[in-house]
């Protein structure tokens, strides 16, 4: 995780979407992934306990495609998991439309520069592989990222972050 990023929530700026805009354009390639998950409930307890206890509010984007098999596993794991947090302290977006550069040379970005959001290709984001989420506070600020696949749980990952971080 890299948490050297100068980054900002300010610094997306392309159009996002809602997790229920997202379930319903996704909906039959994700179903069996978003009704099969089912996030730990004692750890959901304590990211909501913790963003209380701090006054805080947690914004997560999440950068992912079409065509990424591990974006249909993970961003509906996330939105399954904003979901069960069941309060409005969760602010969660989502940036698809994320396209590769096959023709790129080693010191480049993989991401296609024209046919990607410019988010792809921003250093500030510092994109490797997707899915990506970043996490910020509600000032904005960002507090920590899970990069493609979480190394636990997507709620225990994003505990992790928001207790080192807030």
């Amino acid at each position: 995780m890299n948490n050297d990023l100068d980054l900002n929530w300010t610094d997306l700026l392309s159009p996002t979407m809602t997790p229920d805009e997202y379930l319903r354009e996704f909906g039959p390639k994700i179903k069996n992934n978003y009704k099969a998950y089912e996030p730990k409930t004692d750890v959901v307890k304590k990211i909501v306990a913790l963003l209380k206890s701090k006054n805080e509010q947690l914004k997560i984007v999440a950068f992912g495609a079409d065509w990424c098999p591990d974006c249909h596993k993970n961003v509906p794991r996330m939105i399954k998991l904003v979901k069960r947090m069941k309060i409005n302290d969760v602010e969660f977006h989502i940036l698809y439309g994320i396209m590769v550069n096959a023709l790129h040379k080693r010191e480049e970005t993989i991401w296609h520069k024209t046919r990607s959001p410019p988010e792809a290709v921003n250093p500030k984001f510092d994109l490797k592989a997707i899915p990506t989420f970043y996490f910020f506070n509600k000032n904005g600020d960002y507090l920590g990222q899970i990069i493609e696949h979480p190394k636990e749980t997507i709620e225990e990952d994003t505990l992790r972050i928001i207790s080192e971080n807030l």
